[in-house]
């Protein structure tokens, strides 16, 4: 299998993608199926959940939460739903302008969020246990190097 013409950087630069790719997905995967099992919750809706948990007591606009996850406002509508169903999020519409949406955490919401949040901070622990905090620092700096341009 042809290895391509590429620089001894440009072939440095490819393994470490592919590497925090794999790991990456691999931990999606790993706490998805956690929060499935143990809460009955998919990791999109838990993300949805902990960037209200963030926001201001205001909430969110729909169109500020879909930049935060970095998905489209027709996904964000979406995953946000079953949420608004099943009581843990609040929507609101502007008196201002109807076209405008926020969200905010439910008491409900508040609660259940916080338990999984606990959970799934100690599966994220447990899964960089061979990590040292020393080198995990590292890699959070190291990474912080990565000077990605928003569009």
């Amino acid at each position: 299998m042809p290895h391509g013409n590429f620089t001894k950087s440009q072939k440095t630069a490819l393994r470490t993608w592919l590497k925090l790719l794999a790991v990456s997905n691999q931990m999606r995967k790993h706490l998805q199926s956690r929060l499935m099992e143990t809460h009955g919750m998919s990791l999109s809706r838990f993300d949805v959940l902990a960037n209200l948990y963030r926001a201001s007591n205001e909430g969110l606009r729909l169109s500020d939460l879909s930049k935060q996850l970095m998905v489209s406002n027709g996904n964000v509508t979406q995953v946000i739903a079953p949420l608004i169903k099943d009581g843990l999020v609040i929507r609101r519409t502007s008196d201002k302008d109807a076209r405008v949406a926020t969200v905010n955490l439910s008491e409900k919401g508040l609660n259940r969020f916080e338990a999984m949040a606990a959970d799934h901070a100690q599966w994220v622990e447990e899964l960089l246990s061979t990590v040292s905090a020393g080198e995990q620092k590292t890699i959070t700096q190291t990474l912080g190097l990565i000077d990605l341009k928003e569009d």
